[in-house]
């Protein structure tokens, strides 16, 4: 398991992340391996923050981690891998310092990816799950977390549309619609797509 910190308080207060990744599981999919980037592998997979698994085309039984991956996909989703990243759920902060598996939403310019778990917070086992929206501009390691979802309603996309601006400066169009607060959540696969392809939002 994993450790997470409690920001601001006097004292660390621990918490733990699961490998536990939102996805389809013992679904077919295919991947391809950083050291045989010739060979594409299919089979029934499963995938965990963590690792790959389930079994090949033969029947025999997989486990692979995210080091070792070129590419993903479990059915439609693509999966690629991120690691630095910090997530937030309330007052618990937990950065990603090893190399895990996430979801790759849009890519091009600027790569969206979402990763999901479950913080566990307190010594009664109490946990919540959160998914976190991160950003990865082309060429470069470094990912970004844009906005973390813990279920919570957000009462406006002030803050959102702040961490959006340097990623549009160059579209009047979506500028126009962030400086309205009119891209939440919901839209940002929809944004970054307009994004990439620049094509209308």
């Amino acid at each position: 398991m994993l450790s997470a910190f409690f920001a601001g308080a006097s004292g660390a207060a621990q918490a733990q992340v699961s490998l536990r990744l939102g996805g389809p599981e013992g679904a077919p999919g295919s991947y391809v391996l950083l050291n045989d980037p010739q060979v594409r592998h299919t089979g029934l997979l499963k995938v965990s923050a963590k690792q790959l698994s389930g079994k090949d085309s033969d029947g025999q039984k997989i486990v692979r981690h995210p080091g070792e991956i070129a590419s993903l996909r479990v059915r439609q989703q693509r999966y690629t891998t991120a690691q630095g990243f910090t997530v937030r759920n309330g007052l618990f902060e937990h950065v990603e310092n090893d190399k895990v598996f996430v979801e790759l939403l849009d890519s091009g310019r600027v790569s969206l990816l979402r990763y999901t778990s479950r913080l566990r917070t307190g010594q009664l086992g109490s946990a919540s799950d959160f998914t976190a929206y991160l950003v990865r501009q082309s060429g470069q390691p470094m990912v970004i977390t844009l906005y973390t979802d813990t279920g919570s309603y957000l009462k406006n996309n002030k803050e959102l549309s702040a961490e959006l601006r340097p990623y549009a400066l160059n579209r009047p169009d979506l500028l126009k619609l962030l400086d309205a607060n009119q891209v939440g959540p919901t839209q940002l696969t929809r944004f970054f797509h307009a994004l990439n392809t620049n094509s209308d939002f």
